[in-house]
């Protein structure tokens, strides 16, 4: 569970262990935007995959060897929303191209909020 209220003028986003990040109504700015969230979900989603897929093949990967950038595209028309996501996954160079691609589609299949976000979800607001 996620919530966010406003508290010393600013929007905070919480979990059960309190604030976690602040919000923020602005891209590029101090906290992170609906957007950003977004992509981060995404973004955080593959990498605990991935990560996951690395510690169980046994397969050390240093800093900067590894990262997911997720970028959101709003559709032109309406209703307002993303159709797109692009994601680029960057890999350690050492690894195959067979153990890349192998990895890539596994966490392709294996991300809950990518695959939530490919498939839709009711929102039900009370």
């Amino acid at each position: 569970m996620a919530f966010i209220k406003k508290e010393n003028d600013s929007f905070g986003i919480y979990n059960e262990e309190g604030l976690q990040v602040e919000g923020s109504f602005t891209p590029n700015s101090t906290g992170l935007n609906p957007k950003e969230l977004l992509e981060a979900s995404i973004g955080m989603c593959l990498t605990i995959v991935i990560q996951r897929m690395f510690e169980r093949d046994g397969v050390e990967v240093n800093e900067g060897e590894f990262s997911v950038e997720v970028t959101g595209i709003k559709a032109a028309d309406s209703p307002s929303r993303f159709e797109k996501f692009n994601v680029s996954i960057t890999l350690p160079d050492r690894l195959s191209d067979e153990y890349k691609r192998k990895i890539i589609v596994s966490a392709e299949r294996a991300c809950t909020i990518s695959n939530t976000v490919t498939r839709g979800a009711q929102v039900t607001i009370h």
